[in-house]
């Protein structure tokens, strides 16, 4: 769960005061806007959040679920939620058998990938090449080289800065779909972007 909040409120006033300390757990949606949900327990009791907003306060008990607003939430968590790396998103574009250019739907995917690259603050980007078990063990190392080279610059060209593009080949060795040799799959003759 992404987004799941926990927060120690009140451990000065555990020192000061003599109370226990509090933690507040607040769910949050993924990014997506997806709601996982988050089991908070004690050895005596224990609360099950589903919704988004909800929270729960823990000492020594849980207090009964509440709903935090917006507001409160920009207020409290905002300058830990904007410190969050966000998290690594990966495409996979594909070939056809012997070929280093990707086909027409793949090609396509390249704008949206480049975008995503120029919103994150400090990218990442490792290309991974990869073939399927057709012909020569040594020639697809090599494909699967060309592919993940062809990507980068292709990426290269729409402004993506070299230096922060890492570029591998796995040949036949990591198949998408595994097979038995000499099987022509075209799932497996891709080129996997992972962009952090």
């Amino acid at each position: 769960m992404r987004y799941i909040i926990i927060a120690y409120l009140s451990f000065f006033l555990y020192v000061l005061l003599g109370h226990a300390p509090t933690t507040t757990v607040v769910l949050m949606p993924d990014e997506d806007g997806g709601v996982g949900r988050v089991t908070v327990n004690t050895q005596q009791e224990e609360y099950v959040l589903t919704e988004p907003g909800t929270f729960v306060q823990v000492t020594e008990r849980i207090s009964p679920p509440g709903e935090m607003d917006q507001e409160t939430i920009d207020r409290v968590f905002g300058p830990a939620l904007e410190m969050q790396v966000p998290l690594p998103v990966s495409f996979h574009l594909y070939f056809q058998s012997g070929s280093s250019i990707p086909d027409a739907a793949s090609s396509e995917l390249l704008p949206k990938i480049v975008q995503l690259i120029n919103e994150r603050p400090y990218p990442q980007v490792s290309i991974i090449g990869h073939t399927d078990t057709m012909g020569d063990k040594d020639l697809n190392n090599l494909l699967s080289l060309e592919r993940a080279e062809a990507i980068r610059n292709m990426l290269a060209d729409q402004g993506v800065p070299r230096e922060i593009m890492e570029v591998s080949a796995h040949g036949q060795n990591d198949p998408l779909v595994p097979t038995g040799p000499d099987v022509s799959e075209p799932r497996n003759r891709r080129v996997e972007i992972l962009v952090r």
